[in-house]
This record gives structure tokens, C-alpha cells and sequence, in this order.
């Protein structure tokens, strides 16, 4: 049936070699509904950004890569801010036909300001992986706010598998927003639906939090962050901005933010979801790098209002004045094949039921 590919179809793919790798998969890579994409052994540092097309990727790298590096498990390598980097993946595709995919950022990759996109061999955009797909995957690399240092293994991208068309339709998405919410205001009321395409829900940031900042902005010019380490300060890297009150926020050119939603997110095990990408007309500024959003996310049976998405922010050219409850967001859901055998707060997740929260790096 069309859906997204859940765990256990994951598995079977991994098993039958639609998705191979020299190194057998991790325990922990295959999420309820996306797997974990690892940095393989090669990487490249490059002239500037590109996309294969039909010349293919080594012919590209021929003419663009200024160096080329061999990654440890062990001892890491630092990704300049500002350098573009190309990293081959660990995982090779043979995807049977019928099968699709995205790629996108891994939350922590997202919350670093690490710009990341994935490649196909003779791809002609970003993040997507065509039907029947068979072929090596990479993953294109911009540190922007801090230098970071990458290993052999460590975990940047996700790869969202799926067949046919598994969007939820507005009217479907309105009926649940009306019976069982997937997305909350504060206050406990369904937000709004979104007829435009893709049907989706609007999400706005909240500049009027009582626990401490609603955002922080990120610091230059420091020590790179080494993805393997936990409990850096959160002071060295990181400014907090306090409540904003009517005046809001004035978001400074090429500066990068965090901030999280007003609204709170109840992902139910036979959905999962998609930040869809920024409309230009509401403003200069990218608003998010991270994207999926898998089953099982802020929802329980408990009665748990949900968990906030947290927000990236980068603008662009001018300052932008940015005002509590403006809507910049839209989450675009999407229905599972079926119930995944776990769910995204049975994982030990870092981000379950967060409000804001900084990559895991940090303490």
C-alpha cells in the first residue's frame, strides 16, 4: 500500500540487500520511519556546490574537489565553517522499483547550523532519491555558525523511504485536527488547517516563554564541536535571548537562531511528518534545516499535550523583525504503511517532549 516504509520494512530491505553497507547497520539506525545515514571512509573538500546531473559525480569531483580525505572511526577531522565538503555514504541503495526517497538533516546536524544535502550519483536535486534507485548516496556538507569534527560513522543525514503517494489529505487532516489534534495550541485547541499544497498545519515561535530564553543565537570564532561530545557549555557558544514582549526580536543579517514553536506536535503511530520547506514571500530568512519528524513523536496515550518543534533560523541580506506568534511554519503529514514496531519516544530520544532545546552536544 502507499506509505512511508516503517521498521520493520526497513529491516527487510537491509536483509534482502535493497539497502547494503560494508559495515552491518547499527542497532539504533532504523528510526520508526527513516534510517540513520552514516558518513562513509571518503571525503572531499570542494570548489563550491553541485549538483551531478548527468556527468555523475566523479567526473564532477574531477573538476571541483580541492582535497580529498580518509575518514577514521577513531581520530576525527574538522569541517571548516564556510568550506563545502562531500561525504560519501556508508549505506548503497538497490532499491526495488516502486520505492522512493527523501533525504534530509538529522535534528542535531539541523540545531549546529551544519547545512547537509543529500546526493544521488547522477542526481538532479537535492534530497531525493528516485524510484528504483540503485547506487551510492553522499552528502553534501556546509558548517556555518561553528567548525565541527566528523568521524567514520557519525550520523548527519536521514533517508526517508516510501511508495506512492502517503500525504494526508486536507480534508482527512481536518477531521483529525477536529477529533484527536495532531498539532495543539497552548491553550489545548486544534491549529488551524492549511488547504494550500501540500495540506498541511500552520506552527508559529513563541517569543513569550516563562522558563528561561525563547531562543539563543550562536557564537563565532570558537573551538570546533566534535559531534561525539556531550556537556559543552552552553555560555561558550551560545547567547540567550530573553522574552521579547510587543517588540519582538530583530533578527540580524547571516546570524544563526533557535527558537521553538508556540504549538505542540502529537505524532500517532500510523502518521509521521515533514517540515515543509520555507515560502519566500514571508520574509528573507531560512527557517528550518531538519525536517522528519517520525511516529511516535510527543504522542502518548496518557494525556501529554504533545512537544514543541524547535526552529533554526538563518536570514538573509536585511534584519528581520521577528514577532511572537508570526506564522513562518507548515508540517506536512504523511501515513505510514503501517504501525512501526517502536515509536520515536521508546528510542531514548534526545528530543522527546522537548520545548526548546539546544543540540545534544550541549549541556
Amino acid at each position: 500500500m502507499d506509505g512511508i516504509l516503517i521498521d520493520a520494512t526497513l529491516e527487510g530491505l537491509a536483509a534482502e540487500g535493497a539497502i547494503q553497507s560494508l559495515l552491518p547497520i547499527r542497532t539504533g539506525q532504523i528510526q520508526p520511519s527513516s534510517l540513520d545515514l552514516r558518513l562513509g571512509a571518503r571525503l572531499w573538500q570542494l570548489q563550491c556546490s553541485f549538483l551531478p546531473g548527468a556527468q555523475g559525480i566523479e567526473r564532477k569531483l574531477g573538476r571541483l574537489a580541492t582535497a580529498t580525505h580518509r575518514l577514521d572511526r577513531h581520530e576525527p577531522i574538522v569541517l571548516h565553517r564556510g568550506g563545502v565538503y562531500l561525504a560519501e555514504i556508508e549505506e548503497v541503495l538497490e532499491l526495488p522499483e516502486g520505492i522512493w526517497g527523501r533525504g534530509n538533516p538529522k535534528s542535531s546536524t539541523g540545531r549546529l547550523d551544519v547545512f547537509v544535502r543529500l546526493l544521488t550519483e547522477q542526481g538532479y536535486a537535492f534530497d531525493t532519491v528516485p524510484e528504483g534507485y540503485r547506487g551510492r548516496l553522499f552528502l553534501e556538507i556546509t558548517p556555518q555558525s561553528f567548525h565541527v569534527a566528523v568521524r567514520r560513522g557519525d550520523c548527519l543525514g536521514q533517508l526517508r523511504l516510501a511508495r506512492g503517494r502517503p500525504g494526508v489529505g486536507a480534508d482527512e487532516l481536518r477531521e483529525r485536527q477536529q477529533s484527536d489534534p495532531l498539532c495543539i495550541w497552548s491553550d489545548g485547541s486544534p491549529a488551524p488547517v492549511d488547504d494550500n499544497h501540500p495540506p498541511s498545519v500552520l506552527l508559529s515561535v513563541d517569543l513569550e516563554s516563562t522558563e528561561g530564553p525563547v531562543g539563543y543565537i550562536a557564537r563565532r570564532h570558537l573551538p570546533p564541536v566534535d559531534l561525539a561530545r556531550r556537556n559543552l557549555p552552553v555560555e561558550k557558544y551560545w547567547v540567550p535571548l530573553p522574552p521579547a514582549g510587543e517588540e519582538g526580536h530583530v533578527l540580524e543579517p547571516e546570524q544563526f537562531y533557535i527558537f521553538a514553536t508556540r504549538e505542540r506536535l502529537r505524532i500517532p503511530p500510523d502518521l509521521c511528518a515533514e517540515l515543509v520547506a520555507f515560502d519566500a514571500t514571508k520574509g528573507e530568512l531560512r527557517t528550518h534545516y531538519a525536517g522528519f519528524i517520525d511516529s511516535g513523536f510527543g504522542w502518548s496515550t496518557d494525556g501529554v499535550q504533545g512537544a514543541k518543534l524547535v526552529l533554526e533560523i538563518r536570514t538573509h541580506d536585511v534584519p528581520f523583525l521577528l514577532e511572537h506568534g508570526q506564522p513562518l511554519f507548515r508540517v506536512e503529514f504523511m501515513r505510514n504503511e503501517d504501525r512501526p514496531r517502536s515509536l520515536y519516544g521508546e528510542l531514548g530520544s534526545n528530543y522527546q517532549g522537548q520545548a526548546l532545546k539546544l543540540a545534544k552536544q550541549f549541556g
